[in-house]
């Protein structure tokens, strides 16, 4: 649940409606995202963190699927329920196998336990 109230749909007006229906339209969903929800009281914050996530998936040498791959691993690591679960859902939609998931977090795991003992052993690279 979260700790501050969130925008309903309905109360949307002006430049927030506008955005939460490109939001919709572009993330091909029939509901805004509680993160943008979070941030319709602040129509500038909101258009700003829509932009560049906006921006993120629709230019650049990597795929969509590789971003959300790259995004996914990242928030398991942080331990980020939310985008867990919003990524995991998308790369669904982009194609992405149950073993292509599961390989991915056993990747982000092992990586993020690695990260820790070499950290805690303080080694250099040998390159």
């Amino acid at each position: 649940m979260a700790i501050i109230r969130l925008m309903e749909e309905s109360e949307a007006a002006g430049k927030v409606k506008a955005l939460f229906e490109e939001i919709k339209a572009t993330l091909q969903v029939p509901f805004v995202p509680e993160l943008f929800r979070a941030l319709g009281s602040k129509p500038q914050r909101l258009e700003a963190v829509w932009t560049q996530v906006k921006g993120l998936y629709e230019s650049g040498c990597l795929d969509v699927k590789t971003k959300l791959l790259a995004a996914l691993a990242v928030a398991a690591v942080q331990r980020n329920a939310y985008f867990v679960k919003i990524h995991a859902i998308a790369l669904k939609r982009f194609g992405a196998s149950d073993e292509e998931i599961l390989e991915l977090l056993d990747l982000a795991g092992f990586s993020a336990a690695l990260d820790t003992l070499v950290s805690g052993l303080d080694l250099e690279p040998e390159l």
